[in-house]
């Protein structure tokens, strides 16, 4: 059974895919009927011509089948229950999520046999399937599946169930929509940054760097060997004596590690930005420079998490990254990357970024931007303490954005919106020098 694809590009969860398929349910006729029909007309001809009563009776026949076809699928449309099941729930961009779809027959008779799809909301190309006859009742399902390939992060409708049915005859068809969207998470690819990259510790007064152990709790405490600086009254007297020097407590845990992470979410963040009407859902901008701090921005969370840290994250426009939190709470990792999933550019205004209260965070800050306007920079440069390590990743920048950033203590890393975000982390590894609070 031939007929046209009704995937439908650009919806987002809402459905401007589902408006467009609602667009697209009609009768038609198919290529038999339109033979009946002409067989019918000649028949007319033929029985003027020859005086041959029984013709008329044959063009009547003719004639009469593909309306009976017609009436056939309008008053006989299935009724059928759709479920869908993705596997994995939440995909990464590159990946392949596996789709698989549930038919039941819900009508009082067995279905007519059904040519079917799924809506999509970008362009890939998937065979139309052919179902025969479902039988009755929820003991007696279709069930098939199939691989879809994400190109972009987003929050994805897939769906509705779009199927063509036939009459008996085969004289007319109908194309109907069944069923609801299902949400498909997308989450951006990220990047591992556990190689080349800088460990990182707050620091007692100065933004040195350290790896962290996060094993035990709070009241766990370690030795390591006396270093110039530190204070007498963390000498431990006895295992300085066991190991014939000089050994200081170091306690783990005695502070849960802050880290924050600092987003620039604005549209006038990214001069590339332009209005996005074709392939990232229901975004209103798209911009290929967003798409890598998002990138980054998951990338370094993740790491972040796993290194122990508890991660904070400040947008410049309104906040739609969920933060990280304690590991004693449960890993909040799945929530963060949804979030990413959904994030996109906004607007806000200058008066409102000013506004905004001053941070009380601690430990590292990193920032993630585009090209930011001063007042984001003047706004980034507020929001890191003296004393703590500020690494800035940038995509694109002018250099006088690295250059105020660079004087007031950041360590700035460049990229191409083309770029791994592991090797953004590298590259901040092998600047010159810490970030210092005396800059």
């Amino acid at each position: 059974m031939a007929r046209r694809n009704p995937t439908a590009a650009g919806a987002g969860v809402a459905g401007e895919g589902t408006r467009a398929l609602r667009r697209t349910r009609s009768l038609r006729i198919t290529w038999r009927a339109g033979t009946s029909i002409a067989l019918g007309v000649l028949a007319v001809f033929l029985g003027y011509g020859l005086g041959r009563r029984e013709y008329f009776v044959a063009a009547c026949l003719a004639m009469l089948l593909p309306l009976i076809g017609l009436a056939f699928v309008r008053l006989r449309r299935p009724k059928l229950e759709i479920s869908r099941l993705f596997s994995p729930p939440v995909v990464a961009v590159g990946g392949v999520v596996q789709v698989t779809v549930r038919v039941t027959n819900l009508g009082a008779s067995p279905t007519t046999p059904l040519a079917w799809d799924d809506a999509l909301p970008w362009f890939e190309p998937i065979e139309t399937r052919e179902i025969g006859p479902i039988g009755l009742g929820r003991r007696r399902p279709y069930i098939t599946s199939y691989d879809l390939h994400p190109p972009r992060r987003g929050l994805y409708a897939i769906g509705p169930f779009v199927a063509e049915h036939e009459d008996p005859f085969g004289m007319a068809t109908a194309t109907i929509a069944v069923g609801k969207p299902e949400r498909l998470v997308v989450v951006p690819a990220v990047s591992s940054l556990t190689d080349g990259g800088p460990n990182l510790i707050d620091g007692e007064g100065e933004a040195h760097l350290v790896q962290r152990k996060v094993a035990g709790n709070d009241d766990d405490l370690t030795t390591r060997e006396y270093r110039r600086g530190d204070a007498l009254r963390r000498v431990h007297w006895r295992a300085s004596a066991r190991h014939d020097q000089l050994m200081v407590r170091q306690e783990e845990h005695r502070s849960h590690p802050d880290a924050r992470i600092l987003v620039d979410t604005r549209r006038r963040g990214y001069p590339d930005a332009f209005s996005d009407t074709g392939m990232s859902w229901s975004a209103e901008w798209a911009s290929d420079a967003f798409e890598w701090v998002v990138r980054m921005v998951g990338s370094l969370g993740l790491h972040l998490e796993l290194a122990g840290f508890r991660v904070a994250v400040e947008e410049t426009a309104r906040a739609q990254i969920e933060p990280i939190g304690d590991r004693w709470e449960g890993r909040r990792a799945e929530g963060f990357l949804t979030s990413l999933a959904g994030v996109q550019l906004l607007d806000r205004t200058v008066a409102e970024l000013a506004a905004l209260p001053p941070s009380e965070g601690s430990g590292p800050v990193f920032a993630i931007l585009g090209d930011p306007e001063d007042a984001t920079v003047d706004w980034l440069i507020r929001r890191r303490s003296k004393g703590e390590a500020g690494y800035a990743f940038l995509v694109h920048a002018r250099p006088v954005v690295l250059e105020r950033l660079r004087d007031a203590g950041w360590v700035c890393v460049v990229s191409q919106s083309i770029d791994d975000p592991a090797d953004a982390w590298r590259g901040a590894a092998n600047q010159t020098g810490y970030a210092r609070g005396s800059r």
